[in-house]
């Protein structure tokens, strides 16, 4: 093959500027290059569509209250999905019902009376019912057991506390109806599991050795 043949078949090594945005273009153009839009760049042009959409004549704070309702619902789903109740269900996972380090009954009281100017019942019964056991745990009438059962904790609570074992077992069934996501509580439920913490703060437990069961 001649020099002036051979030069012919190899491309350009210096080609124009407008050649070079050419060869760019057609290689940008490629399906590989093509980038699915992100969970926000969707929302973003789904909001910028509503405001493209309202046309002129509408006041300015429309656009604001859109906005902001927009937020607030995204906020609430994150919060939702990210409770530790929800993650639980998710996952399928038993956990016991002291699930948080650190947190004390006063604590859990102080959750659980927040959540009924909410009324938020759920989280009443939750907070509630976790705030009987860790102060069984802190009177040393329950043991520091990892993993307890709602229902355990019941047992073992009714042998210190003879004559609240029917109201025990009821408020392990709730608490174990909510977090599972069979049920929701209802006022009265809440409200008894209160109820129920108030009355065994101020009872004497029975002489049954930490961690018996019935």
């Amino acid at each position: 093959m001649t020099p002036r043949l051979a030069h012919l078949d190899t491309p350009p090594l210096d080609p124009s500027r407008s050649e070079g945005r050419r060869l760019l273009e057609d290689e940008l153009a490629k399906p590989r290059y093509a980038v699915e839009p992100s969970l926000w760049d969707r929302f973003r042009d789904w909001l910028l569509g509503l405001f493209d959409s309202t046309g002129p004549g509408l006041p300015s704070w429309v656009f604001g209250f859109v906005v902001v309702l927009a937020l607030v619902v995204l906020v609430l789903v994150v919060v939702l999905f990210l409770r530790p109740e929800a993650r639980a269900r998710r996952s399928g996972t038993d956990r016991g019902v002291l699930d948080e380090r650190g947190v004390d009954a006063t604590a859990y009281r102080a959750r659980a009376q927040s959540a009924v100017l909410e009324r938020d019942w759920d989280t009443v019964v939750l907070d509630g019912y976790r705030a009987i056991v860790a102060s069984g745990v802190e009177r040393t009438i329950l043991d520091e057991l990892p993993g307890r059962t709602a229902r355990e904790a019941s047992l073992e609570l009714s042998r210190a506390f003879a004559g609240e074992g029917e109201a025990l077992s009821a408020s392990a069934h709730c608490f174990d109806a909510v977090r599972y996501g069979h049920d929701s509580a209802t006022e009265d439920e809440a409200r008894a599991v209160l109820a129920l913490d108030e009355r065994l703060g101020r009872a004497r437990p029975g002489l049954a050795p930490a961690g018996a069961r019935p």
